[in-house]
């Protein structure tokens, strides 16, 4: 189920990794640098979780935690402490002081979402192809293809992010994603449609497609044979 999500780190490169892997899990994204402006965006707005660095500058993850638990737009949300030092007596430290979960950086999409406490969707959405199809050996023989085609969508992507094309990226896109529909390719579709159309992040779309295409990949290859 799709969250809206604030996120707190006052490391540049964290927000954007970690905001890029929350959009690509199909979340809404508030992006926070300090506790100041995360608590701002908490009284604005409202959020269904919480990732909270636990070294802010200037200010403890857990002292943080209390004010936005104080906020009635993230009173309820769920409350992830993130830390690139954590072992496990130090996470059941955190978890005792009003955490639900934490979660070490730098972090993957599986263990994000586990972190989230989301329910992992399956990567391929039978009901969804059976619509379009109606036939589950049609729906096969086009995953077959998906499977095969994905190399050279990297290849167009990884030209149009070394040229900087956007015409040519949004053209990659929008076969993908014809593709990616008729075959019930989620998280091949929740990478599209997270990829904004207004500034595109050329340096971390590789790493996003390889993560959405490794979400995918299990299921594709298990997929038998019409």
């Amino acid at each position: 189920m799709p969250m809206t999500v604030l996120l707190v780190d006052d490391d540049a490169i964290v927000r954007e990794v970690m905001g890029e892997q929350l959009r690509a899990l199909g979340h809404a994204v508030a992006l926070a640098p300090d506790a100041r402006a995360a608590c701002a965006l908490a009284m604005a707005g409202r959020f269904d979780a919480l990732l909270i660095d636990q070294r802010l500058d200037g200010e403890d993850g857990r002292d943080l935690l209390r004010r936005l638990r104080g906020i009635d737009g993230t009173r309820a949300g769920r409350a992830v402490a993130i830390s690139a030092e954590l072992d496990p007596e130090r996470a059941a430290e955190l978890c005792s002081q009003g955490f639900d979960a934490t979660l070490q950086k730098p972090t993957d999409l599986d263990r994000l979402r586990a972190a989230l406490g989301t329910d992992t969707p399956p990567a391929l959405d039978d009901a969804a192809a059976l619509a379009i199809w109606g036939n589950m050996d049609t729906v096969r023989m086009l995953r077959g293809m998906l499977r095969d085609e994905l190399p050279a969508y990297r290849d167009l992507i990884a030209a149009a992010a070394n040229a900087r094309d956007e015409p040519a990226l949004r053209e990659t896109l929008h076969r993908m994603k014809s593709s990616a529909g008729f075959c019930g390719a989620v998280p091949l579709t929740a990478f599209i449609d997270a990829t904004p159309r207004d500034r595109v992040d050329w340096e971390a779309i590789l790493v996003r497609y390889d993560d959405a295409c490794g979400a995918l990949m299990t299921d594709l290859q298990a997929t038998p044979a019409p």
